[in-house]
């Protein structure tokens, strides 16, 4: 039991050294109530401990919490997944392209061009950190690279996000890994 966090909850208005002192003088005991200035009597060790239980989380809880936390991380991973580039064979030969959100605007606006009539062919873009040129079939090619990449890392996202609302336990959580 954290006796000064189970008296802030009993008297959140309370400071602490002000108005109460908990200490532990390392001789096995465990620490206690040193000093007690509030105006409420001194709660007994049975009301700390009674206050300190009810402070805990229910098992639903925890498991909520448990699940928020492995959404949170699943998130974070697929968005770091799909930013980190990906590889295509657009040039023939497979090629690393990044993927962060600047390439990803810049690979919209290109297929809007090509789209539109309005780009040169051919169209010069970086594979595996050189400028090389794509034809415009290549280029949509390596556009439809990046789409799959993306709903690919999406897709798995939301599998793994459905195993996490019918995860029932702590370790069903924990075995949920991107």
């Amino acid at each position: 039991m954290n006796i000064a966090q189970t008296i802030m909850h009993l008297y959140p208005d309370a400071n602490p050294l002000a108005d109460f002192i908990v200490q532990d003088d390392s001789d096995g005991q465990g620490p206690y109530i040193a000093k007690w200035n509030l105006e409420s009597p001194e709660p007994t060790e049975e009301q700390l401990q009674s206050a300190w239980e009810a402070m805990q989380p229910t098992p639903e809880q925890v498991l909520l919490q448990s699940k928020e936390s492995k959404t949170e991380e699943l998130n974070s991973k697929c968005n770091t997944t799909i930013l980190s580039g990906f590889k295509s064979k657009a040039l023939g030969k497979e090629h690393a392209y990044d993927f962060d959100y600047e390439t990803q605007t810049n690979l919209n606006s290109t297929l809007n061009a090509i789209a539109a009539g309005i780009a040169a062919d051919p169209i010069p873009w970086k594979a595996s950190g050189m400028l090389q040129p794509h034809s415009f079939e290549q280029f949509k090619n390596l556009y439809a690279d990046g789409l799959a990449h993306k709903n690919a890392n999406i897709s798995k996202y939301w599998e793994l996000k459905t195993a996490l609302s019918a995860a029932n336990t702590e370790e069903e959580v924990a075995s949920i890994i991107w």
